[in-house]
């Protein structure tokens, strides 16, 4: 579990740094996200990493190492930025790994409903990372942003598994060449 600062130990500490001067006060959305980051119960293949430093609390960056299924070895990073109105608002939550993948386009636009037409605010960051992880244990090429990964999973599962394997390598698949992420 990720310890951060107590809400009341940040709120003393800003006050002693700040020389009396007004202190901004935190977000709902924020103090939300604090509560869902300390909550977090990450598996071994999850890391969560903050590159604007730990008193941002509003973007972060998810890696998902699968240690089964189709993308078994392979290493994706997700940043996620959070509104100051979360958890009514869902998280923007996009792939920075370039992926051969049915839900996941080469934009890095993720399809997860949860991050759509079915986000509720009693969701929480740990409910986008695990639908992120389950994405890449059970791909649906039933709802797919990349249609032609999905077309061949439905088609031909045996070569989506050879073309995700070509990609995670720094190979090339329907002319579009993958950075290695193995």
């Amino acid at each position: 579990m990720i310890k951060l600062f107590s809400v009341k130990q940040k709120q003393k500490e800003d006050a002693q740094n700040n020389n009396g001067r007004p202190i901004k006060k935190q977000s709902a959305g924020e103090l939300r996200v604090q509560k869902d980051i300390s909550e977090l119960n990450l598996a071994k293949t999850i890391a969560i990493h903050f590159p604007n430093g730990k008193d941002n609390l509003l973007s972060f960056e998810i890696t998902i190492r699968p240690d089964e299924g189709y993308y078994q070895g392979g290493t994706f990073i997700f940043s996620f930025s959070i509104s100051q109105v979360y958890p009514h608002e869902a998280p923007k939550v996009k792939c920075k790994t370039k992926v051969y993948h049915p839900n996941i386009d080469l934009e890095g636009n993720v399809c997860l409903n949860i991050l759509r037409e079915d986000w509720k605010p009693v969701l929480s960051i740990n409910s986008i990372i695990y639908g992120l992880q389950y994405l890449f244990l059970d791909p649906n090429p039933d709802d797919p942003l990349n249609h032609e990964a999905a077309e061949v999973l439905r088609d031909n599962p045996r070569q989506f598994e050879q073309s995700v394997r070509r990609s995670m390598a720094g190979g090339y698949v329907g002319g579009t060449h993958f950075p290695r992420c193995i």
